[in-house]
C-alpha cells in the first residue's frame, strides 16, 4: 500500500510538473501577444515599458516595430496596428483604456487612411480625425516591414522618415516639430475595446 501511495504521489508530481510546463510555453507566446512595442533608430532599438511614455529622438528617420497576427479577411480576423498621430497632446489624453474605438474620432470605423499607390503610407500623416491602417496579409499584401515570424507570430516594423502637416510633407531633418504625439493600437481580441495591454501612448521629443 505504501508503495502504491508513493507511485500516485510521483505520477500526480509528474503530471503537475508537465502542467506548469505547458502554462510556461504558453504565457510566453502569449507575451509576444501582449503590448510590446519598440522604437528603432540608428540600429538601436529601445523597448516602450509604460502606456504612456516619453522618448527622446535624433532629427531623423525613426520606426515602431510590435508584435501582431497576419491579417486574415477571408475568415474576418481583422489584426492590424491603427497608429494615429497628433500635434496636441489634448488629442493623445482623450485616448484610455476601456473606451470603445467607435467612440474615438481618430479610430472609429471608417477614419483609416489611404495608403499611397505603392500601398504603403509614405509619410507620418497628422490628423485628429483619422489613423494609418498598418496590415501584414502576406509579401504581396502589406503595409509593414515583416521583421520575423514565429508561429504565425509577427514581429513587424512601421517606417517613419518623414512627416505631413500643414498641407505639406517634410522629411524628419528638415522639421520644425520639436515635439509630437503617437498613439499606437492594437485591438488583439477584436472586440473593438480598448484593452490593457492593447495601447501605448508616446509623446515624442525631437532633439
Amino acid at each position: 500500500m505504501k508503495i502504491l501511495q508513493v507511485t500516485l504521489a510521483f505520477i500526480l508530481f509528474v503530471i503537475f510538473a508537465q502542467s506548469c510546463k505547458s502554462t510556461k510555453n504558453s504565457l510566453s507566446k502569449v507575451e509576444k501577444l501582449s503590448n510590446l512595442l519598440f522604437v528603432a533608430q540608428n540600429d538601436k532599438e529601445s523597448k516602450v515599458n509604460k502606456l504612456d511614455e516619453t522618448v527622446e529622438l535624433d532629427r531623423q528617420e525613426f520606426s515602431l516595430r510590435f508584435y501582431n497576427k497576419p491579417y486574415k479577411p477571408e475568415s474576418n480576423e481583422f489584426y492590424s496596428a491603427q497608429i494615429a498621430a497628433f500635434l496636441k497632446k489634448e488629442e493623445l489624453d482623450k485616448i484610455n483604456l476601456g473606451i470603445q474605438k467607435a467612440d474615438l474620432k481618430c479610430f472609429e470605423p471608417g477614419s483609416g487612411m489611404a495608403p499611397n499607390r505603392s500601398g504603403r503610407y509614405e509619410s507620418l500623416i497628422f490628423k485628429d480625425n483619422g489613423h494609418h491602417y498598418t496590415i501584414y496579409e502576406n509579401s504581396d499584401s502589406k503595409r509593414l516591414n515583416l521583421i520575423s515570424e514565429s508561429d504565425e507570430i509577427l514581429k513587424l516594423e512601421f517606417e517613419i522618415n518623414q512627416l505631413y502637416y500643414e498641407g505639406k510633407q517634410i522629411k524628419l531633418k528638415d522639421t520644425d516639430l520639436d515635439k509630437f504625439y503617437i498613439a499606437v493600437l492594437i485591438d488583439r481580441n477584436l472586440n473593438g475595446v480598448i484593452d490593457e495591454g492593447e495601447l501605448n501612448k508616446l509623446t515624442i521629443l525631437v532633439k
